[in-house]
C-alpha cells in the first residue's frame, strides 16, 4: 500500500500539461487559449465563489501574488454549480485574471480536486508543485505554507523540496 502511494504521488508531482489550457473566458471578457508561460514560471489556482476556503485564501494569495511579481498569477473558476455572475461578483477585483472553466475542462486538465488547489508550471509546461496552499482552511493559523515554500525555492533556482501537499478545501463539483 505505501509503494503505490508513494507511485502515485512521484506521478502526479512529476507530470506535464499536456498541450494548451482549454479554452475558457476570463471574467473581464476575454478569452484565453494558452497559458502564456514563455518567460515565467505560473502559479495556477482554483477557486469557488461559494467555497469559504478559498475565501480565506485570497488575500493570502493576493500577498503572495505581490511577493513574487516574478511569478504570473492566473485563477481559474470551476465549479459546476456556479455561474459567471457569482464569480464576477466574487472575484471581479481579485488583482489577478481569473477564468471561468465553464465545463470543468482545465480542472479536468490538472485533475484538480478542491478549492483552492494550485500547480505551479514552468515555461515548460512541467509541474513543479500542486496541492494545498498551507495546511489550514485558513492562512492565518496554518503552520506549513506549502505554496510559499515552494515559490521560494523556485525563486532560489533550487529544487521544490515538497512537490505535493495535500489540498484542503471544498470539492469542485462537476
Amino acid at each position: 500500500m505505501k509503494l503505490l502511494l508513494a507511485l502515485l504521488l512521484l506521478s502526479l508531482s512529476s507530470f506535464g500539461l499536456e498541450g494548451p489550457l482549454s479554452e475558457a473566458r476570463l471574467l473581464n471578457g476575454k478569452s484565453v487559449t494558452t497559458l502564456d508561460t514563455k518567460d515565467k514560471n505560473t502559479v495556477i489556482f482554483f477557486l469557488s465563489a461559494s467555497c469559504p476556503c478559498t475565501k480565506n485564501h485570497i488575500p493570502y494569495l493576493q500577498d503572495l501574488g505581490k511577493q513574487y511579481p516574478n511569478f504570473q498569477f492566473l485563477g481559474i473558476h470551476s465549479n459546476a454549480n456556479e455561474t459567471i455572475e457569482s464569480a464576477k461578483k466574487e472575484f471581479g477585483s481579485f488583482g489577478f485574471p481569473i477564468a471561468f472553466d465553464k465545463d470543468m475542462k482545465i480542472a479536468d486538465q490538472f485533475k484538480a480536486t478542491k478549492t483552492p488547489h494550485v500547480f505551479v508550471v514552468n515555461p515548460k509546461g512541467e509541474i513543479l508543485f500542486h496541492g494545498g496552499v498551507t495546511n489550514s482552511t485558513a492562512p492565518k493559523r496554518a503552520k506549513k505554507f506549502y505554496l510559499k515554500n515552494a515559490l521560494e525555492d523556485i525563486k532560489n533556482n533550487r529544487e521544490v523540496k515538497q512537490k505535493f501537499a495535500r489540498a484542503l478545501g471544498c470539492y469542485i463539483i462537476r
